[in-house]
């Protein structure tokens, strides 16, 4: 299958402007297009600390959801913990979006309630980074898939009421 590439940001919907009040006719009724990026990790490896670059989130996006499911539970020999983080100017801050969760159970986890605001608000090009830390014998088996659901250019702003 082609693959088409837009430079983006995307909207949808076919009104631009509100120029009137009638809902379907002058009222603007258009959207973000959300997007992903993934990668899908083995984690059959030897002990330590891995780090694999996940994406690139473009700056003035909003986070949706980050999304690390364990298709395949590692086999390491003692403990194995994977969580998803960020690297910029300061370098890797492991465990900013979701805290080290257990690889060993096929599941799914995503962003800790702490990482919300700053999901809202991602003022750079940001990267973002899955971290395994694996101890005890080599790991034959596991997989995982990182996905990240973001909405490219969303330039949000606290809005007042009505």
């Amino acid at each position: 299958m082609a693959n088409t590439t837009f430079t983006g940001p995307i909207k949808a919907g076919p009104l631009l402007n509100t120029t009137g009040v009638t809902l379907g006719k002058d009222v603007k009724n258009t959207g973000q297009v959300a997007m992903t990026q993934s990668i899908m990790i083995s984690m059959a490896a030897a002990a330590g600390t891995k780090t694999w670059n996940v994406a690139v989130i473009p700056k003035n996006s909003q986070i949706v959801q980050v999304l690390m499911r364990f298709a395949i539970g590692s086999d390491a020999g003692t403990s194995a913990t994977m969580s998803i983080g960020k690297t910029d100017s300061g370098g890797v801050t492991a465990a900013y979006y979701t805290a080290a969760q257990n690889a060993k159970v096929a599941a799914d986890h995503t962003q800790q309630a702490s990482a919300f605001d700053n999901m809202d608000r991602v003022d750079k090009d940001t990267r973002i980074t899955a971290t395994l830390i694996t101890a005890g014998t080599t790991a034959t088996t596991g997989q995982a898939t990182v996905t990240i659901t973001y909405i490219q250019a969303n330039n949000l702003q606290d809005t007042p009421a009505n």
